[in-house]
């Protein structure tokens, strides 16, 4: 079975964990372009492709490099522009947003991208507004609800699996959550992110084979280039915070070296076209 593996290529201090704002960006260094480099060397190596989530202020800073991804085959969908929880905006700041990020990328690649993840899974019961506002701006899917309650994002009651959302009769937006398995009835996130660096390889293997063979439905998974970064400037403040943010970042490339020979991978837009799920040419 193909399952889904994706991208949000931000810098390190683009981090809601981190005490930062748009305005001290300047004063940060920039290691977004190494580790990237090095996902896409895997991915050739194994022969999976994947979707790159592009935070637009990274894209307008660094084109060439979103130039060498899509050249590669990969899809390139949308990460907002300045990493702003989207449950702090209203409609017209995040469209305002949305829309910066949209047509750097366009610029970039010749293309619109179709699809959007926002800053730390950052949708709740407060952004139902989100659906309208990303269809009538050409996105045609999303991967922000994420189905586990922490802290900064998600809720227990978030669907699992791939779902559409209808916008009005004839018109809908697709939903793909990260992954999770079930333990004891409760979800358990594996997929990306802290969950795939703190957890035991052979759990995250688990848990693909689980969503594969028992529930019959494809692995959405997640990473960020810094976390195949274990020498970046530690910049989070608190314990939790620097915890979360910086956790065993040097076994992250080898555990997803592993699954890149282990498990196959394909892009969102790729699935959600071979699925006829959406129309399009196949290209990632």
């Amino acid at each position: 079975m193909k399952n889904i593996l994706t991208f949000d290529v931000e810098e390190g201090y683009h981090s809601n964990l981190v005490d930062s704002n748009i305005s001290e960006w300047g004063g940060y260094e920039d290691r977004i372009v190494e580790p990237t480099l090095r996902i896409l060397k895997l991915l050739s190596q194994t022969g999976n492709t994947a979707t790159f989530f592009i935070l637009g202020a990274v894209a307008e800073k660094f084109p060439e490099l979103i130039r060498r991804i899509k050249s590669q085959g990969h899809e390139i969908a949308s990460h907002g522009y300045g990493h702003k929880l989207v449950y702090g905006q209203n409609r017209e700041e995040f469209v305002d947003d949305l829309l910066r990020s949209k047509n750097i990328v366009k610029e970039i690649i010749g293309e619109n991208p179709i699809g959007y993840r926002a800053p730390s899974w950052s949708f709740n019961e407060n952004t139902d507004w989100i659906w309208e506002a990303l269809y009538e701006n050409g996105f045609r899917y999303d991967s922000s609800k994420f189905p586990f309650k922490t802290f900064l994002y998600g809720s227990h009651s978030n669907p699992r699996f791939l779902h559409g959302i209808e916008i009005e009769h004839g018109k809908e937006i697709w939903e793909i959550p990260p992954s999770t398995t079930r333990i004891f009835g409760k979800n358990v996130p594996f997929s990306g992110g802290f969950y795939f660096r703190s957890l035991p390889y052979w759990f995250i293997k688990y848990g693909i084979n689980r969503v594969n063979k028992v529930e019959h439905r494809a692995a959405v998974l997640y990473l960020h280039p810094w976390e195949l970064d274990p020498g970046q400037p530690k910049l989070s403040s608190g314990i939790r915070h620097r915890f979360i943010q910086y956790y065993n970042l040097g076994k992250t490339e080898q555990k997803l070296s592993r699954l890149l020979h282990e498990f196959r991978f394909v892009s969102i837009k790729h699935f959600l076209i071979t699925e006829g799920l959406i129309r399009g040419v196949l290209v990632s």
